[in-house]
């Protein structure tokens, strides 16, 4: 096994204080973009579908996963945990979903335990960056560029200011980004295959891939502003969307590299752990708007995650790069006022919207809704 990031007082300051430029980059992106009014996330602001998701184990695991989190088979043919599940755009501002952008899946459990276990993901088996630093500079290059008129205008904006943010690195951070957003722009539906960043799992390091089990052409013509929230609302209508769940183990640093971020896994040895599924929607109800709204409000983060039986909840993860994510994640959701995690705990155990709580969530999407701030467009509630 690589060497865990365990970080010293010192280096841990110096982590928390490039994450701490997060909330400058949430309150830029008010400043900068008419349908943001109050700040929201940093990256993946703009939902394109939420809903319920099932989670069902293989009766085989290996044995670096086997009773971690939710990695835990009851002998039962599952579902073995119920869950939510959010895809998103990736910029932190809303903006036709054909503009070049990432999409991402987020899928949230609980642990019998009552821990938390979130997978977060993107459409690109790579990194963005290799460093922190480095995505730091992108999200503020970003925020710099939302709002502007028309799609050149905020390319053009948004390399002017990387190469602020970033220096020499930014033209090589431009062009892997840009080649990294083309599948989005070759796309005509967001069920497509999705990959986590690296986690721990005892003394293995891997990633997760989220594998449509149907997966659907791809194409970028007749493609309209709304085309994936449309596609994922059609699609949903007619049956269950439905993800296969792989495990990438480390091999080596040639083939599954743990600094150079922003280069492919090979894969050939992934395993099947998993299947993650939304079933079927066939109408918007209130019940699954509610869980849209839920899955718009809660905070999601790469650190709910269990790396060893024993490691204690918020602690850093066992990478420079995750380490930073969670910090970022944390001081966004802080600076955003997502929901309390206590509000929704029991979501996961019973799939079900208190009556609590499906009064705090219309709450909140009615105020955001007259103070201009984009939300999803879940009609009446």
């Amino acid at each position: 096994m690589s060497v865990i990031f365990n970080p010293t007082a010192e280096e841990t300051r110096a982590l928390e204080a490039l994450i701490a430029a997060i909330p400058q980059i949430q309150d830029k992106l008010v400043v900068n973009h008419r349908q943001l009014t109050r700040p929201d996330r940093g990256a993946h602001q703009q939902q394109i579908a939420g809903g319920k998701v099932l989670l069902t184990l293989e009766r085989s695991l290996p044995p670096a996963l086997a009773g971690l989190g939710v990695f835990e088979h009851d002998g039962s043919a599952g579902p073995h945990f119920i869950g939510i599940g959010r895809m998103s755009t990736g910029l932190g501002c809303p903006h036709a979903e054909t503009d070049p952008d990432f999409l991402g899946l987020m899928v949230a459990f609980q642990a019998k335990s009552g821990r938390r276990i979130d997978f977060i993901t993107i459409n690109d088996p790579t990194s963005p960056t290799d460093t922190p630093e480095e995505f730091v500079a992108l999200l503020q290059a970003t925020a710099d560029a939302a709002g502007a008129p028309g799609l050149l205008a905020n390319q053009a904006r948004l390399l002017l200011s990387l190469a602020r943010h970033a220096g020499i690195r930014a033209a090589s951070i431009a062009t892997h980004v840009t080649g990294q957003t083309r599948r989005t722009v070759r796309s005509s539906s967001a069920y497509q295959q999705y990959w986590t960043g690296i986690v721990r799992a005892r003394d293995t390091f891997g990633k997760f891939t989220f594998v449509p089990s149907d997966p659907p052409e791809q194409s970028a013509h007749g493609r309209e502003p709304t085309q994936f929230t449309d596609d994922w609302r059609t699609r949903n209508a007619a049956g269950p969307l439905t993800f296969e769940l792989h495990w990438i183990p480390f091999r080596d640093e040639r083939e599954t590299p743990l600094d150079d971020l922003t280069t492919a896994w090979r894969a050939e040895h992934q395993v099947r752990v998993g299947t993650v599924v939304f079933p079927q929607v066939k109408a918007q109800t209130r019940e699954s708007k509610l869980i849209a709204l839920l899955a718009s409000e809660l905070g999601a983060n790469q650190g709910n995650w269990q790396e060893t039986p024993d490691a204690p909840a918020g602690a850093l993860p066992s990478t420079r790069f995750t380490a930073a994510r969670f910090l970022a994640y944390r001081l966004s959701q802080q600076h955003r006022q997502a929901l309390p995690e206590e509000s929704y705990r029991s979501y996961f155990e019973k799939g079900e919207i208190s009556d609590t709580l499906a009064a705090a969530l219309i709450g909140r999407y009615k105020e955001k809704q007259a103070a201009g701030q984009w939300v999803p467009n879940l009609g009446q509630l």
